[in-house]
């Protein structure tokens, strides 16, 4: 409490010398959006606002305010007089991360997934923001939509996707076995249906060593027994190396497309229950990219095929990827 009581001290004193402050809700926001701050001679002018104490390990020479309880990040954002304010964390305005009530701030929403705007987020999730990053002509399709239905004036930044552009490709150490990354996303029923334990009991791991990576909201919801999963995987718990890993299985995650963009490579793709926050995605005319991409990027299995799982992973290996490239070009900035 004392410690966060002198950060918000300092942040009131300090905040005029900031032109840009970036909000860091976690690890993987971080891991994100730390390529959209400037690499410039103006970067003493940004400055980093945290909810989790290693935040900026990437990040040289930029001051990083850290606040324990949401109670001071919510304070300072109420008085926040940073001309931009720019973060991966949508549902601006609902949670402790608000707009400013003593100055004229924007707000640029940067992206930390490649998905649709409309199914995987909270209807308005986008409402408060003046500007959205988007990195695919799918979420400039879905923020068109937005602007249209809710009639707002939210302003598209096309861009590249920052993360996967940037990702470097580090050499491993190649292993006898084929490596296998299992990483669902939250908000559907893969721990509720056993999904990951089922995988295991089909996999020969004379043939393949697979590695769980849980999306932070199951963690932090509790969705599974952690130390279930230590007794039956690998845990990933580093920064994301795509380098590492052979394969990539997950569920409705964005990050089969990712893993497609670095890889050049299909993913497995498990038909559990969609994730689903926006009830009301359906009144937008444009299909969910999540679900189109389906068919390009991935092959899908079903709840009863899980045993047929090995497969599927020589569909991979068989699998002609000249279709991955053009579609990347095609539909990404």
């Amino acid at each position: 409490m004392l410690n966060d009581l002198k950060n918000f001290v300092y942040f009131i004193l300090n905040q005029k010398n900031y032109k840009r402050v970036f909000f860091f809700e976690n690890s993987f926001i971080e891991q994100h959006i730390y390529q959209a701050i400037p690499n410039s001679h103006k970067i003493d002018r940004t400055l980093i606002i945290s909810l989790y104490p290693d935040a900026k390990k990437n990040i040289k020479n930029i001051q990083t305010i850290y606040f324990k309880k949401e109670f001071f990040l919510s304070l300072a954002f109420i008085f926040l007089r940073i001309p931009y304010c720019y973060s991966s964390t949508p549902d601006l305005n609902n949670s402790s991360f608000v707009k400013s009530s003593i100055s004229k701030t924007k707000y640029i929403y940067i992206q930390h997934s490649p998905m649709s705007l409309t199914m995987i987020y909270r209807d308005g999730a986008f409402n408060s923001f003046d500007a959205v990053q988007v990195v695919n002509k799918f979420q400039l399709n879905d923020l068109h939509e937005i602007n249209i239905k809710k009639k707002l004036k939210i302003k598209p930044i096309k861009s590249k996707y920052l993360f996967i552009n940037k990702m470097k490709n580090i050499s491993v150490v190649k292993s006898s076995k084929k490596k296998i990354l299992l990483a669902p996303t939250h908000g559907t029923d893969f721990y509720e249906k056993k999904i990951h334990l089922q995988l295991g009991e089909c996999l020969d791991f004379n043939q393949y060593d697979l590695f769980f990576r849980p999306h932070l909201m199951s963690i932090k919801k509790k969705d599974f027994e952690l130390n279930e999963l230590n007794r039956n995987f690998n845990i990933d718990k580093k920064e994301l190396n795509f380098s590492e890993y052979d394969y990539l299985i997950t569920d409705w995650s964005g990050i089969y497309i990712e893993f497609a963009f670095f890889k050049n490579k299909k993913s497995i793709l498990i038909n559990s229950s969609k994730k689903i926050l926006n009830d009301n995605f359906q009144n937008i005319s444009n299909e969910p990219m999540e679900i189109e991409t389906r068919k390009i990027l991935g092959f899908q299995v079903e709840l009863n095929e899980l045993k047929s799982i090995i497969l599927y992973l020589k569909k991979i290996d068989d699998y002609n990827n000249s279709d991955i490239k053009d579609f990347f070009k095609k539909n990404f900035y």
